[in-house]
């Protein structure tokens, strides 16, 4: 585990994506997709365990309802296409005026997915997007080359607080995906070395 301040390259399209945070960030090489749910669900169960045995009464006076069953384990597993699914059945539309539904490939903005997550009521680790939709280093699903190993944990009232996925360890997809997006590799050749 690396914790160090990180700067967005991209501008924000929402006011959930800061362009200056404090990051925590997680390194598990022999790690399995499943292992990599596991170990947010479990990493998200224990701060909040730790924070209600440390300032119970602070958080108690701030969010009254809140308690350490809304982070009970295990948290749903929801694919973005189940998502996607979700959002037809349930009339949360990508464009409210119009009555459009969401398609397969569209990006579900904040309210949309907030307004999900609220009305499930429970965290969600929302996964398996599509590759055209995610960074190009995140690894492919085995069962779906049109899919990523990528997660975002959605939780009720907040939305997205976790986002993470597996990398690419294919050292010639990795360089094929440098020249689609235009990146000289050399500045990234320890990352690459890695996968040699």
């Amino acid at each position: 585990y690396c914790m160090l301040p990180s700067y967005r390259a991209e501008k924000s399209r929402t006011r959930r994506h800061l362009s200056e945070y404090t990051h925590l960030e997680a390194e598990m090489p022999f790690y399995t997709f499943e292992d990599l749910l596991n170990a947010i669900e479990d990493l998200v169960r224990d701060v909040a365990t730790r924070v209600v045995a440390m300032a119970g009464d602070v958080l108690a006076s701030l969010n009254p309802s809140f308690s350490l069953d809304l982070v009970k384990k295990p948290f749903r597993r929801m694919t973005y296409g189940e998502a996607v699914q979700y959002c037809r059945d349930h009339n949360i539309y990508k464009d409210p005026e119009q009555k459009i539904h969401f398609e397969f490939g569209d990006d579900i903005p904040e309210a949309p997915e907030r307004q999900m997550t609220d009305e499930i009521g429970e965290p969600i680790l929302m996964c398996k997007f599509p590759a055209e939709m995610k960074s190009f280093y995140m690894a492919r699903c085995a069962e779906d080359d049109k899919l990523t190993e990528s997660v975002d944990l959605l939780m009720p009232g907040v939305g997205e607080c976790v986002g993470g996925s597996m990398r690419l360890w294919d050292l010639e997809r990795l360089m094929e995906g440098y020249r689609r997006e235009g990146i000289d590799p050399t500045n990234y050749y320890w990352y690459h070395e890695q996968r040699q």
